[in-house]
């Protein structure tokens, strides 16, 4: 009975587990829109589901677009990217552009068709806990900050 017992309660605890400890998975794009918001995200409504399925989110206060990338018809997904892009970052010297790029090492800064500067990092994140995709959101709410401070001190902002 002890045991029976003890088996219950494990069980009980492992069901409630708390949100953070449980794993992600991009497997099923709108299951990961749902733990997105889950962990108190606000995604937008999912698109391009057939192909890259994406989803526009707000990281700390910036705009960022969450793709999916690697699917097959639209699922089993191999890993995410983030992209955002600084609308009053217009046309920036690229020497600075290739400063930021050695800087930022783990991500892929660049000017868009817009001639808007744009930051973009890809991640596997498939099977990891959600606290570690909070920490990616960290440090992609960090940089996002970092750059834009970096592009105010240059002098590269449009002036208001």
């Amino acid at each position: 009975m002890r045991l029976f017992i003890a088996a219950a309660a494990a069980a009980w605890f492992g069901v409630a587990a708390p949100v953070q400890a449980q794993s992600v998975s991009i497997k099923n794009p709108a299951a990961f829109v749902a733990t997105l918001k889950a962990m108190g995200y606000a995604p937008g409504a999912l698109s391009k589901i057939d192909t890259s399925p994406e989803v526009d989110i707000t990281v700390d206060g910036f705009g960022t677009t969450l793709r999916l990338v690697g699917c097959t018809a639209g699922a089993d997904c191999k890993y995410m990217t983030l992209v955002a892009s600084y609308s009053d970052v217009v046309n920036p010297p690229a020497s600075w552009v290739q400063k930021m790029n050695d800087e930022f090492d783990l991500l892929r800064i660049g000017i868009n068709d817009k001639g808007q500067l744009y930051m973009f990092g890809a991640y596997v994140i498939e099977g990891l806990p959600q606290r570690e995709l909070g920490r990616i959101f960290d440090y992609w709410a960090a940089d996002t900050s970092s750059i834009g401070q970096e592009a105010v001190d240059g002098g590269h902002t449009a002036k208001k």
